[in-house]
């Protein structure tokens, strides 16, 4: 499907409920909110339907836009949505699937008629171009809307999937009115303790493959009840095991819903997130990919390593020692001056495990949100 076929598919209809996929990001919530304000400012009925993982946090971009079930004669379409897998228990509950979709991910494997632009770097970016053509007038909310699905797809424009495109539509968004300071502060500048504790045990028990290339994070269930954590603190944590200093491939596992284990890849080139998943019946982006396998975190843990072994990738049977304190892990630039390489702007930009451990350590008492002894 075309844009322009989708545009005219969306001028046929008058009723629309929108779908957002399972563990919504803000890519999916955003883009839903947009659209279906978009709708709205063309006279059609538009609503997204609820999903039980929204999170506190989205909350005002959805604000008015959510209904609890399926409106009579309601065209359904999905937002940012690559597989059937991936359907909110809502929808699932109800029925739904979509029967036209929007979305960036070339796996897609939606059996309706689909926009795919795997070149964009957010389902966002499509929504914005498709608004345009439909003749919508982006406004302030609609432009935070798809501020928040760009940016947090991009890591606040830092993965590599940022394109010039990505930033000509982020600065369309801003001269539209979105407020972005508090959007940025609120998705990339702020966690919260339990937060902060969950990165610190993450940090210890993070296991190493591959001479240090292959960084493994494993987070059962009884972690975050450990440190009362909630949908909200996990957001972007997927990347964690990535930014640690010499590793290129990270791999987040989380325990989820029905024995699963939920696997998050982030990769550098040449490694290709999106095949490697492939092998496990999942799918992504080539630097941000996922699967869900059987068998709960441990069997998560054995597919993507084998996974990883069918790659091509070094990976041995036994993790190497956690210890980051060797010498070529100790190498990188000490100041900016050396950015002009790319390896000096990776390292640069990456995390000091070590230091980040002391900061975590020297906040951390009894459990409780304390400040450094003598801070004011």
């Amino acid at each position: 499907m075309t844009r322009a076929e989708f545009c005219a598919f969306a001028r046929a209809h008058d009723n629309f409920v929108i779908l957002t996929h399972r563990r919504p990001d803000g890519d999916t919530i955003g883009s839903a909110g947009a659209l279906c304000l978009g709708l709205r400012q063309l006279g059609k009925t538009a609503f997204v339907l609820t999903n039980e993982q929204f999170t506190p946090r989205f909350d005002p971009f959805l604000d008015g836009l959510v209904c609890e079930a399926l409106p009579a004669g309601a065209t359904v379409i999905s937002a940012d949505i690559a597989s059937e897998g991936l359907l909110s228990f809502d929808a699932v509950r109800m029925g739904l699937t979509p029967v036209c979709a929007v979305d960036h991910h070339g796996s897609n494997s939606l059996a309706c008629p689909k926009l795919v632009e795997a070149d964009k770097a957010a389902c966002g970016e499509i929504i914005h171009a498709i608004l345009l053509e439909l003749g919508v007038t982006v406004t302030k909310r609609i432009a935070e809307c798809l501020y928040v699905a760009i940016s947090t797809d991009t890591g606040c424009f830092k993965f590599s999937n940022t394109t010039s495109n990505t930033h000509r539509t982020a600065a369309a968004l801003i001269e539209a009115g979105a407020d972005v300071y508090p959007i940025n502060k609120l998705f990339f500048d702020t966690k919260s303790f339990s937060r902060l504790r969950m990165e610190a045990k993450l940090t210890e028990t993070m296991e190493f493959y591959a001479d240090g290339t292959v960084g493994v994070c494993v987070m059962p269930k009884r972690l975050l009840a450990e440190f009362s954590a909630t949908e909200d603190d996990l957001d972007s944590i997927s990347g964690f095991a990535r930014s640690i200093e010499g590793v290129r491939i990270g791999v987040m596992i989380r325990e989820v819903e029905d024995g699963l284990g939920k696997i998050s890849l982030r990769t550098e080139a040449p490694y290709d997130a999106a095949k490697i998943c492939g092998l496990l019946g999942g799918g992504g982006h080539a630097a941000a990919a996922g699967a869900s396998v059987p068998g709960g975190v441990e069997g998560a843990k054995a597919a993507i390593l084998q996974a990883l072994r069918d790659s091509g990738v070094a990976v041995g049977y036994a993790a190497e020692p956690n210890d980051r304190n060797n010498s070529r892990l100790r190498a990188r630039p000490a100041c900016p001056a050396t950015m002009g390489s790319e390896h000096g702007w990776r390292s640069y930009q990456k995390s000091n495990t070590a230091s980040m451990r002391r900061l975590l350590r020297t906040t951390r008492r009894a459990g409780s949100p304390r400040a450094p002894t003598g801070a004011r």
